[in-house]
């Protein structure tokens, strides 16, 4: 049954990001190309899969909450083009493929990620199944999560910022955990959860991008090219300050932090939207509770 659902909630993602995907090159054709390979190549879903189970396990899914699923992975994918650039991680691979900026080239990998993120907040301010207020809640709700007090900032910090406990929770929460934040901060709005409800849903997205990232901190390390799908080892070798909890902690430390946040995740689990066998299974796929350092 778990991978009934599953499949059905991918299938309408897909679907749904396929649709949006076809206005991409009204006017140029190789921009359009450069987005389609960014937001339909074979990844995970993670976040937009996240959405769709809670909001099923919250009264269902309709086509309001597939639109915001297709919106956190349309900006998701930009994120994603700007990681890899050059002037960031200068990483040749994502998901198995070529970066955006190594197949199309800097600039329109460029010009391809900005495009991603303006067509998402389309898609938030036109959703179908609801009304004019709620639309430009959603639009508000990603707006902050990407800007100066949220994912940008993250980044910069990420990249720039000296290293320490509390800075890199800090740069976890503005560079990871915003949109899982902001993807359950829509979920909250179009479901009309209570204030504890909505306070619990981010205090679970914010625990989820730390794990998360300490996850992929770990993965960079111990992971290989095949099972990431990209190149290991970028953050040791990254110019600037060492990036991570391996900034500050040997790897045995950061194993062991994972997994500590990581069982603080599962306990929140307990709360009444969450209490969903096919959240949990997504989890263990996504962030396995065992890892071996």
């Amino acid at each position: 049954m778990r991978r009934d659902v599953d499949t059905l909630h991918q299938d309408l993602l897909q679907t749904r990001l396929q649709d949006i995907s076809r206005g991409f090159d009204a006017v140029s054709d190789p921009l359009g190309r450069a987005m389609r390979d960014a937001v339909l190549s074979s990844g995970k879903r993670f976040r937009g899969m996240l959405l769709l189970l809670a909001a099923d396990a919250s009264g269902g899914v309709d086509e309001t909450m597939v639109d915001a699923a297709a919106a956190i992975e349309m900006v998701h994918a930009a994120s994603l083009i700007f990681d890899d650039m050059p002037c960031m991680d200068n990483a040749a691979l994502r998901r198995g493929q070529p970066a955006t900026h190594v197949a199309h080239g800097e600039s329109r990998a460029l010009l391809a990620g900005i495009a991603l993120i303006t067509e998402a907040m389309a898609v938030l301010a036109t959703a179908r199944g609801t009304d004019g207020q709620t639309r430009a809640q959603l639009v508000r709700i990603l707006t902050r999560a990407l800007g100066p007090q949220g994912l940008c900032a993250g980044q910069d910090l990420d990249l720039h910022a000296d290293k320490s406990q509390a800075g890199i929770e800090r740069e976890q929460d503005l560079k990871t955990g915003v949109l899982f934040v902001a993807g359950l901060e829509m979920l909250a709005v179009v479901k009309d959860f209570d204030a504890e409800e909505k306070a619990q849903m981010i205090a679970f997205g914010r625990q989820l991008g730390r794990v998360f990232q300490s996850y992929d901190d770990l993965l960079d390390v111990i992971g290989d090219r095949e099972t990431l799908g990209k190149d290991p080892g970028r953050d040791a070798a990254a110019p600037g300050p060492r990036r991570g909890l391996l900034a500050i902690a040997d790897l045995q430390q950061v194993s062991r932090h994972y997994q500590a946040s990581r069982a603080q995740l599962d306990a929140m689990l307990r709360s009444k939207r969450l209490q969903a066998p096919e959240i949990a299974a997504l989890l263990e796929r996504v962030l396995p509770s065992a890892v071996s350092a």
